[in-house]
C-alpha cells in the first residue's frame, strides 16, 4: 500500500495581481454580503401576520441577533448600515441574524384595508414569541 505525500502547490497565476490586501479585504466583504441575502418568511400570529428575514445558519448552542425596527423604518432602512459596517463582520459572521419588520412596514407591502386596527406596541412586541417558535429558537439578543 502506497503511503501519501504532501504536496504543495503554489499559484502560478494569482488571479487578482497586484491586489493590495485592503482591496482583497473589501472584495471579500462585498462578496459576503452579495451571497448572504436572507431568506424572507411570514408566520400568523394573534395579532396578524408578521414577516421576518433570516440571514445566516443557526449555530448550536449560540443566540441569534434579533432586530425590531423603529417607527416608519424597515429592517433595511433602520439596521443595513450598522450591519455593512465593517468592523460587525466578525460578530456577524458567528450568529444567525433574525430581521423582523412589523406589520405593513416590510418592502412591497400593500395598504391596510379601510377600518384596519394596527397592532398596539404591546401587540407588536407579543408576536416576537411566535416567530421564535417558527424558527425553534430558544434564545436571542
Amino acid at each position: 500500500m502506497a503511503e501519501l505525500q504532501e504536496v504543495q502547490i503554489t499559484e502560478e497565476k494569482p488571479l487578482l495581481p497586484g491586489q493590495t490586501p485592503e482591496a482583497a479585504k473589501e472584495a471579500e466583504l462585498a462578496a459576503r454580503i452579495l451571497l448572504d441575502q436572507g431568506q424572507t418568511h411570514s408566520v400568523e400570529t394573534p395579532y396578524g401576520s408578521v414577516t421576518f428575514t433570516v440571514y445566516g445558519t443557526p449555530k448550536p448552542k449560540r443566540p441569534a441577533i434579533l432586530t425590531y425596527h423603529d417607527v416608519g423604518l424597515n429592517y433595511k432602512s433602520c439596521f443595513q448600515p450598522l450591519f455593512q459596517f465593517e468592523d460587525m463582520q466578525e460578530i456577524i459572521q458567528n450568529f444567525v441574524r433574525v430581521h423582523v419588520d412589523a406589520p405593513g412596514m416590510e418592502e412591497g407591502a400593500p395598504v391596510f384595508p379601510l377600518g384596519y386596527q394596527y397592532p398596539s406596541l404591546d401587540q407588536l412586541a407579543d408576536m416576537i414569541p411566535c416567530v421564535l417558535q417558527y424558527l425553534n429558537f430558544s434564545t436571542i439578543i
